[in-house]
């Protein structure tokens, strides 16, 4: 269940972000949509599928993630839900190979999820010369989404013999590196 004070918060930020980011400079209107966010937390959220023997699993990621998040001071624990969340999703398979070393195949995508409101398919609201008119607030909050504005350019892929953990967790620290870096940069005024 959503708490309502996370839903008004939601709608709030929903409402009034994108006038705070139409007066940020140095992004382009594209990034500004995609990662500007006031400069507030991230939540984290991680789902790894691993048929290998690899020791990459879903604690380890997230631990590696939270870290990340938090020497950027940009990290929201769970108990502080937001509205924003960058998802980390891995898939690691390891194949045997008779006489041979394992094969090892990975797949991981990052992406930066924002709630948005669709004010324009909602069926509750109507409007009265641009001002939003409706019956309850309930009905606003079934057209908020979480939706992805980010992703990784170049999502982590690879395959290689054995099972070494380095080269996940190495290809997992470039995205987040990446990430930081893009957020850092799109929030740098707000983030002061």
């Amino acid at each position: 269940m959503i708490s309502a004070r996370f839903v008004v918060s939601a709608v709030a930020a929903a409402v009034f972000v994108p006038s705070v980011a139409a007066g940020q400079g140095g992004a382009s209107p594209q990034e500004r949509f995609a990662l500007f966010t006031s400069c507030s937390p991230v939540n984290v959220e991680v789902f790894v599928h691993n048929t290998g023997a690899s020791d990459v699993t879903q604690e380890s990621v997230s631990r590696r993630m939270t870290g990340r998040l938090r020497d950027a001071d940009i990290y929201a624990p769970s108990d502080q839900p937001g509205w924003a969340l960058l998802r980390l999703t891995a898939t690691i398979s390891t194949y045997p190979i008779p006489g041979a070393p394992a094969q090892t195949v990975y797949m991981i995508r990052l992406r930066f999820m924002k709630l948005l409101y669709d004010q324009l398919s909602d069926p509750a609201l109507a409007t009265d010369r641009g001002r939003m008119v409706s019956d309850s607030l309930g009905a606003v909050f079934r057209w908020i989404h979480w939706a992805p504005t980010w992703e990784s350019p170049r999502p982590g892929i690879g395959f290689f013999a054995g099972r070494r953990d380095d080269l996940i967790t190495g290809a997992i620290d470039r995205l987040l590196d990446e990430f930081v870096a893009e957020y850092l940069r799109t929030n740098a005024a707000a983030c002061e």
